[in-house]
């Protein structure tokens, strides 16, 4: 597949960026580009135009300075990272640096791959030696190995200190651990604080900002946990909603450690809530591992994610645009292309279609922006949505006979086609 941008440039476009947005499929593993303009100099005087590359997750990808063949993907340029380009919409900047007179640009980009996806487990929720953890980081990733994990995020307690001890199946976390609740920051590699030089509180829109200009996400981890004097700092005390998709990339709706299960239920149900009052906000589970031993590991409800490749830029990714689904290890599904996260276009009648297999009895639920639709111990159908809006969701629950969920999706979303 090939693309092309052009247009032209005139004096009065130096010292300017200009902005071109694209789109990149899902299955591309390289980007190969060519970029051309006409006439190079105007007179004696050399016209000078660079290109700058963001994904859409607005991370900086590489710059094209004067190459004669720029790649970005996993075999990338020099001046590009070597990483597989994140599917949806892109933006390239032209910096005009000097224009003599005017230029004609075309930039041309191809597209290749096929790239294919698989659902990989992560666990995105743990402590260490490094703050108030049992175990050391290598200790960590042998016990996250030996449960069936693929990857985990190692998340202390205000402390990045363990990041250099980290092994193959482990990325860069951090959990900000203020007065007034708590925080997960995923995928910055350095240190982010949640106080000023003063010692006072930022306010979290700055904090997520600093987040993602370390290519990290932020969400809110076990907001309705007990606070003081059972544990200080821990229950959401801010004025700011943990649901606001606005400050945050995703929301901690399971924690292993909250007891008793209500607290965890209130989160499901405050979580479906904001999803129909219009926030997209994607649900995580967290083991707030500490100790092999705390809290009993019969039960964990596991984060299964939606990748190409076991890459820390895919994982974030799957995590904010809700491509993962929580889950036991006695529960597997099949969406059959209801996958969680993705858009799906209906005309006449939305339908969601699902087959569960269990090793348990329950209650399947779906939740829409309207309905509640409860199918009892039908674990396989394809359900037509019929009290629909033109911009609305599914999330499926499954839960035991006891109401313990042993699966919770992200929302399908679901966007009636209008006529032109």
């Amino acid at each position: 597949m090939t693309i092309e941008i052009s247009g032209n440039l005139y004096p009065k476009d130096s010292k300017f960026v200009q902005v071109k947005y694209f789109e990149v499929p899902c299955n591309v593993s390289e980007i190969h580009v060519k970029f051309d303009y006409t006439p190079k100099k105007t007179g004696n005087f050399q016209n000078q135009i660079t290109l700058s590359f963001y994904d859409s997750m607005n991370n900086f990808m590489g710059r094209y300075d004067n190459i004669k063949n720029f790649t970005i993907g996993i075999n990338g340029s020099p001046s590009a990272f070597k990483s597989l380009p994140l599917p949806g919409t892109w933006k390239v900047e032209i910096e005009n640096q000097s224009l003599i007179g005017m230029v004609n640009y075309v930039i041309k980009m191809d597209f290749e791959g096929n790239e294919e996806y698989k659902w990989y487990t992560g666990e995105l929720h743990t402590h260490s030696i490094h703050s108030d953890g049992k175990l050391n980081v290598k200790e960590l990733s042998d016990y996250i190995k030996a449960n069936d994990f693929d990857f985990f995020f190692l998340t202390d307690h205000n402390n990045v200190t363990g990041h250099d001890e980290l092994c193959a199946n482990g990325f860069p976390g951090e959990e900000l651990t203020t007065f007034k609740g708590h925080m997960l920051v995923l995928g910055a590699n350095q240190f982010i604080d949640w106080k000023d030089e003063n010692g006072l509180e930022k306010p979290i829109k700055l904090i997520k900002e600093e987040s993602h200009y370390l290519h990290g996400l932020l969400g809110v981890a076990h907001p309705f946990m007990l606070s003081e004097p059972i544990c200080g700092g821990c229950g959401w005390k801010y004025a700011d909603n943990p649901f606001d998709a606005d400050l945050f990339d995703f929301v901690e709706i399971w924690n292993g450690v909250m007891e008793p299960k209500p607290i965890n239920l209130e989160a499901i149900y405050s979580w479906i809530g904001a999803l129909r009052n219009g926030m997209h906000i994607s649900a995580t589970s967290g083991r707030d591992l500490h100790s092999p031993t705390d809290p009993d590991g019969s039960f964990w409800l596991k984060n299964r994610f939606l990748l190409r490749r076991l890459e820390l830029s895919e994982i974030l990714y799957a995590i904010k645009h809700g491509m993962s689904y929580l889950s036991t290890d006695s529960v597997t599904v099949d969406f059959h292309g209801n996958t969680p996260g993705k858009v799906i276009e209906y005309d006449d009648e939305a339908k969601y279609k699902f087959e569960l297999s269990t090793a348990s009895s329950g209650r399947v639920m779906i939740f829409t922006k309207n309905d509640t639709l409860d199918l009892g111990q039908t674990y396989s159908a394809e359900v037509s949505l019929k009290n629909i809006s033109d911009d609305d969701f599914a999330v499926l629950i499954f839960t035991d006979d006891g109401g313990t969920p042993l699966l919770i999706t992200n929302p399908v979303y679901f966007k009636k086609i209008t006529e032109v």
